[in-house]
């Protein structure tokens, strides 16, 4: 029974490295560099009448018993938000599969090394949060592109405001001119206007999507100034200017600290490096940490440490502006 298992779990965990070998290519390529291309491209293709971006499938997954039962659980919400805001093409349903699969397969081979419990399930949560932490990944990537994206979107819509233009019209401009992720996440609040959702309503969605505070700054920006009055061009430019600080402050920061995470990299990896340079000198010397009961018993509670560790150097080295 045993050994049907582990074979399960290595024909599955094959068949997941080839998916995901496959979604880095997708994730690779690039989407949306050059709009003047894009736009050439549309007006030299037929035209078709395709659905707006507005209407969007809110499935989990292709198979109808998994998406309902994603749907009863309250914490796949959660995976599924950050699903949006990584805007990964993988469905939540796949992810989800794939972190059990994962999980499993992680759980398994530690039992077949005959290791602990104690090892194996830390190793199952480990390969189980995989997923999580891919479109965690994937959410920063995008995030970090669209701020340095934001005070270049900010100027133009403050120049289109100068010329005269409305301010949905501005919106529609970035849109057309700016590159993804920031093209696209503009070009659906102006479809959102044009169909008759509020522009509230239509930039909070966006907030929502993004998780940007900078964006946030700019969305309370743009209603106190329909609610009170005054010139929103200068107020977006000195936002986009206010943001260009902020990200020179930031890298200031990240060069000051250089030496702390240098040194948090080092006292990582130094004992890793030196037990494997003790394996291969003495094999016999180190087999005991995982052979004797005792010493699989200190390698888990090493381990846990280093891990427990890491997270400590990475929130002192982590300076938020």
């Amino acid at each position: 029974m045993l050994t049907a298992l582990i074979g399960l779990g290595i024909f599955g965990t094959i068949l997941l490295f080839m998916y995901a070998c496959t979604t880095a290519y997708r994730v690779m390529v690039p989407r949306g560099v050059d709009r003047a291309i894009e736009r050439v491209q549309s007006w030299s293709s037929p035209i078709e009448m395709t659905s707006s971006d507005i209407v969007r499938k809110d499935s989990m997954s292709e198979i109808p018993w998994l998406n309902d039962l994603l749907k009863r659980i309250k914490k796949v919400q959660v995976l599924k938000t950050l699903h949006q805001q990584a805007d990964c093409r993988t469905p939540v349903g796949v992810l989800v599969l794939a972190a059990m699969v994962l999980a499993l397969s992680g759980l398994l081979l530690v039992l077949f090394m005959r290791q602990t419990w104690l090892l194996a399930v830390l190793s199952a949560t480990l390969l189980g949060a995989v997923p999580y932490f891919y479109l965690l990944w994937l959410k920063n990537q995008r995030l970090a592109k669209f701020e340095r994206q934001l005070p270049e979107a900010l100027e133009l819509v403050s120049r289109a405001l100068r010329a005269g233009h409305a301010f949905s019209v501005g919106l529609k401009m970035v849109g057309e001119e700016a590159a993804d992720p920031i093209g696209k996440e503009f070009r659906q609040v102006f479809d959102e206007v044009s169909m008759g959702v509020a522009l509230p309503q239509s930039l909070d969605n966006m907030v929502h999507r993004v998780d940007s505070v900078d964006l946030r700054f700019f969305m309370t920006s743009v209603l106190v100034q329909r609610e009170t009055g005054g010139n929103l061009a200068e107020i977006i430019d000195s936002l986009a200017a206010l943001i260009r600080q902020r990200f020179e402050l930031q890298l200031r920061v990240k060069a000051l600290s250089a030496e702390g995470r240098m040194s948090a990299v080092v006292l990582l990896g130094l004992p890793i490096a030196v037990g494997i340079a003790l394996f291969k000198m003495n094999p016999d010397y180190m087999g005991l940490l995982f052979t004797d009961p005792m010493g699989r018993t200190l390698a888990t509670i090493g381990s846990l440490m280093m891990v427990v560790g890491a997270v400590v150097m990475k929130r002192m080295v982590t300076i938020k502006v």
